[in-house]
């Protein structure tokens, strides 16, 4: 090959880098996000105000992952889907009506800050004993997360003769949040 003709090659190298250098950058701001984290033990008790734990942790990527038992890192901002689940436990009350109603409520926290405009509440409403058994409280919402943040998952309960959420002890998790980063 002439020299000439290498340095036509060159140049047209080049100028395609120079042309569309965003195509790089797309892909590498493009890296997935995502995180699975739940408790497989028995009975979990949580009082209003604290955070739910997390025993174990699925498939994580991308800056997502368990800080501490009842704090998620997210390293990476955007816009996430957070969904959860968490089974509420009223077979524990028996049939005392005293108990009743229970409205168990709660609520995504990040930065240690309630989600705004209580996008993030979920809650349930069970109003006899004879109503009582395991029911899920299931949340699914988009947050918009700043880098490095943090997000727990709370027990925000303040009415009814109780606050305090006891999970199931049954085949399976009792409490699971995902995460996705969607932007």
């Amino acid at each position: 090959m002439s020299s000439s003709k290498k340095e036509s090659m060159t140049l047209v190298v080049l100028s395609l880098v120079l042309v569309h250098p965003h195509i790089q950058i797309l892909h590498l701001s493009s890296c997935p996000a995502y995180g699975n984290f739940f408790n497989n033990t028995s009975l979990v008790t949580v009082l209003t105000g604290t955070a739910f734990p997390f025993n174990m942790q699925g498939p994580i990527a991308g800056g997502v992952s368990l800080l501490n038992p009842t704090t998620i890192f997210i390293e990476n901002g955007g816009d996430y889907r957070v969904n959860f689940v968490i089974t509420d436990n009223t077979v524990v009350f028996g049939p005392n009506p005293v108990a009743f109603p229970h409205l168990p409520t709660v609520s995504l926290f990040l930065n240690n800050v309630q989600a705004p405009l209580e996008q993030a509440n979920f809650g349930i409403e069970i109003t006899q004993a004879e109503d009582r058994g395991c029911k899920p409280i299931v949340g699914d919402t988009i947050l918009s997360i700043p880098d490095n943040s943090i997000l727990e998952l709370r027990n925000i309960t303040t009415q009814g003769p109780i606050t305090t959420i006891i999970t199931c002890d049954s085949v399976g998790n009792n409490v699971q949040l995902s995460l996705f980063k969607l932007s």
